[in-house]
């Protein structure tokens, strides 16, 4: 029992031991690097200009690193009909401010309601639903691999994740998109994302080049009805740890896909009071999430919610989150803003 004993405990410690080393920061991290996922349907939806939106984005705060979408519904609206003005508008203004895009292609990618189905499609069997999608791929792929700004494809938006009006997990189709993806463009690194605080990324990390994270600080619980924070569950070195175990078992680098840039809560911030949204995203809570994502040594980190910045400006007359985005962005991940 004694020997059993003393074997468990050197187990633990061992364990512990591995932990300690994985969590322990590098002393000469990468220089992060910041940039911003874009979404123009969203940004219409919040009744914007979303041109105008993007360009404050590139201009006025000097992302030089966009997340885009080209998503389904707004491409192929009817059957067979492509229209890529909208996504083609936004690659080229991208490359005229020295921008560069990672694209995420397929069907479920970022923004409600994940699974961005054309209206023609919805009725229609699955099956048929993907062969239409890997036909889209195909397109988008091959009207932008020349671009030389585009120099990363996503592949759906956390594949593995149940989340989203959308249907079951599909490993087999995931897979079948990740093949055709590097049969068309076999030079451009793949990424593939995932949860940062529900999911371990160990299935995730089985796709692709590069692993995407998810990092939502404050986030609103179904079960309480209550704002939930993961500042304490959650620090800064466990996704350093993961990043590194994921990089021991898969060989493949970690970057930070959703940095939280705007409040959560129990219903869309549209529709929250000042106080509201504050409570959930504030400009101080801007600050220290900026903080937060410095402290885990992960590079680049895209920021979720830049529409909101600039939704506060134009609909509310606050503009202290685009200023604050400003003088981050400038400082492009050396001195964190405000310290």
């Amino acid at each position: 029992m004694r020997t059993l004993y003393k074997v468990l405990v050197g187990l633990v410690g061992v364990f512990i031991l591995i932990i300690f080393l994985l969590a322990f920061p590098s002393f000469y991290p990468d220089q992060q690097e910041y940039g911003v996922s874009f979404s123009a349907p969203h940004a219409s939806g919040l009744g914007l200009n979303w041109k105008e939106a993007y360009q404050a984005l590139l201009v006025d705060v000097g992302v030089k690193h966009l997340r885009l979408s080209a998503y389904w519904d707004s491409i192929e609206k009817q059957q067979g009909v492509y229209d890529f003005s909208d996504l083609d508008y936004q690659i080229q203004e991208a490359e005229k401010n020295n921008a560069d895009i990672l694209l995420a292609v397929g069907k479920k990618l970022p923004r409600w309601p994940e699974c961005h189905v054309s209206a023609w499609a919805r009725d229609i069997s699955e099956q048929e639903q993907q062969r239409a999608v890997l036909e889209l791929v195909s397109r988008v792929v091959t009207r932008y691999k020349h671009k030389q700004n585009v120099v990363m494809w996503q592949l759906e938006n956390e594949p593995l994740l149940s989340f989203g009006i959308c249907p079951p997990v599909d490993v087999a189709f995931v897979q079948e998109e990740q093949k055709l993806l590097r049969t068309l463009d076999p030079a451009r690194p793949i990424l593939v994302t995932d949860s940062g605080e529900l999911n371990s990324w160990l299935g995730a990390s089985k796709y692709g080049d590069i692993l995407g994270t998810t990092m939502y600080r404050t986030v609103f619980s179904g079960r309480t009805k209550k704002l939930f924070h993961y500042d304490y569950l959650f620090p800064s070195w466990a996704y350093r740890v993961k990043a590194r175990y994921i990089g021991l078992l898969r060989n493949k680098p970690v970057l930070i896909s959703e940095l939280q840039g705007e409040p959560w809560g129990s219903k869309p911030f549209t529709e929250m009071t000042g106080d509201e949204r504050k409570e959930s995203f504030s400009s101080e809570r801007f600050i220290q999430l900026a903080g937060f994502a410095k402290r885990t040594q992960l590079t680049p980190v895209y920021w979720w919610g830049a529409e909101y910045w600039y939704w506060e400006k134009i609909k509310n007359g606050n503009s202290e989150y685009m200023d604050i985005a400003k003088e981050l962005f400038s400082l492009e991940g050396g001195d964190v803003y405000g310290k």
